[in-house]
């Protein structure tokens, strides 16, 4: 572990990146005022947690009836908001996407820090932290749990390598066309592995489905596209760089296939459940909750928020217009938000014998763990972005021009 001196005042380069702290020194009142912010609601989420282990389960709204809550929620969602991060990475190296390239390096970090919080969430469900050894000393093989969790712990080393090695140029394009090989694999375990987890559970209904794993991935693909959206559009705006609008327009076109992908999927799913000669009574009694029941509020949204989202994104004229992409990445968002909290209650709205349960809604304590939680990686990606190299360099653009995409003056990332 070595420390030098880079040329730049306030840069210091280690591990072999160059770290701008003199940034946090020059800092805006603004950006300490943001930081104290997040930081409230990670403190905040600490003391919520540490309410959970001093006083127990009593304190979180898990029963019998819904023994996985918001932790469960959330860590699909955030597993589903890092593979947006990878499928635009992947495309640079595997298939020669080059107007993405100036978005590898955030969006490889979008892809890692998400991982991180779906995993801060499942440890945060320990009563007792020191459990979490016992997966490492004494996993039970025939726990699905098992596996997406040590996919999601490694996929999240393989998203921070990866962005090691593009800040450092370790390697060269080689080795990362390596780690990408590596990498997409990996992050379709780590869905597989994740819808796995419902579908293995026979006696929830809905849950064991022929179409769960294909949905789980179009689902984390569209809404990790739609985050990589906003992200980079709040990159540009507390940066100097400039992305090409061309780069956001090819986006909004992947995002807008992606969705209907998705929503064509829920959609066959739902249609399957009441065919009439194929219609089973355990599915469809659970399925009438979210149509027509207790569950419509958080289910039929879905559908209005994602064909909003497509429509928008589907006009031509409309397409390349920021404030059209933002909204539309926001409706849908929070439409997989609303898919991810629908999904679990499937399996728990009825009991394995018919039985209604009582609606789940997450405690203040699981809300306040859930907030730290998600305060803690925004703030770690204010600071990252503050003092970290994300924009690629021009020499790194200008080596990889002329592959059949944008000329170097559309490459458009200006300092």
């Amino acid at each position: 572990m070595t420390e030098t001196t880079a040329h730049k005042p306030g840069v210091k380069r280690f591990i072999g990146i160059d770290w701008d702290l003199g940034a946090l020194r020059s800092a805006s009142p603004r950006f300490w005022l943001w930081v104290a912010f997040l930081g409230t609601f990670v403190v905040v989420g600490v003391a919520a947690w540490g309410a959970f282990i001093t006083q127990g389960g009593v304190v979180m709204a898990q029963r019998d009836g819904s023994p996985w809550g918001l932790w469960f929620t959330n860590y699909m969602y955030y597993v589903g908001l890092a593979a947006g991060g990878l499928v635009v990475y992947a495309s640079v190296h595997l298939f020669g996407a080059e107007q993405y390239r100036p978005l590898s390096r955030i969006a490889v970090l979008q892809a890692g820090v998400f991982t991180m919080l779906a995993l801060l969430g499942v440890v945060s469900d320990f009563e007792q932290p020191i459990r979490l050894l016992n997966m490492v000393i004494s996993p039970n093989p025939t726990a699905p749990f098992v596996y997406t969790g040590t996919a999601a712990g490694l996929y999240m080393v393989l998203c921070f390598v990866d962005l090691w090695i593009m800040l450092t140029g370790t390697g060269g394009e080689k080795l990362a066309f390596t780690m990408t090989l590596i990498a997409l694999p990996a992050a379709i375990y780590l869905h597989t592995t994740t819808a796995f987890v419902l579908a293995l559970n026979k006696s929830r209904e809905l849950w064991h489905s022929a179409v769960m794993v294909p949905i789980f991935l179009t689902s984390a693909t569209a809404s990790g596209i739609a985050v990589l959206f906003i992200f980079a559009y709040i990159f540009m705006r507390v940066t100097n760089v400039r992305f090409k609008p061309s780069m956001f327009r090819s986006l909004a076109t992947l995002l807008a296939t992606v969705i209907i992908i998705d929503l064509f999927l829920l959609s066959v799913e739902v249609l399957w459940t009441f065919w009439p000669t194929s219609a089973i009574p355990g599915e469809t009694s659970r399925l009438i909750e979210f149509v027509a029941g207790r569950y419509a509020p958080f289910f039929l949204p879905i559908f209005v928020l994602g064909f909003t989202a497509f429509g928008l994104l589907a006009n031509r004229k409309l397409r390349h217009l920021p404030a059209i992409q933002i909204t539309a990445s926001i409706l849908y968002i929070i439409a997989i938000f609303l898919k991810r909290y629908s999904l679990m209650a499937m399996g728990f709205s009825l009991t394995p014998l018919g039985q209604p349960t009582k609606i789940y809604f997450p405690s203040l304590v699981e809300t306040g763990i859930a907030l730290g939680i998600l305060a803690f990686g925004i703030l770690f990606v204010t600071i990252c972005v503050k003092i970290m190299p994300l924009e690629v360099p021009k020499e790194e653009l200008e080596a990889h021009h002329g592959h059949g995409h944008a000329s170097l003056d559309e490459a458009e990332v200006a300092a």
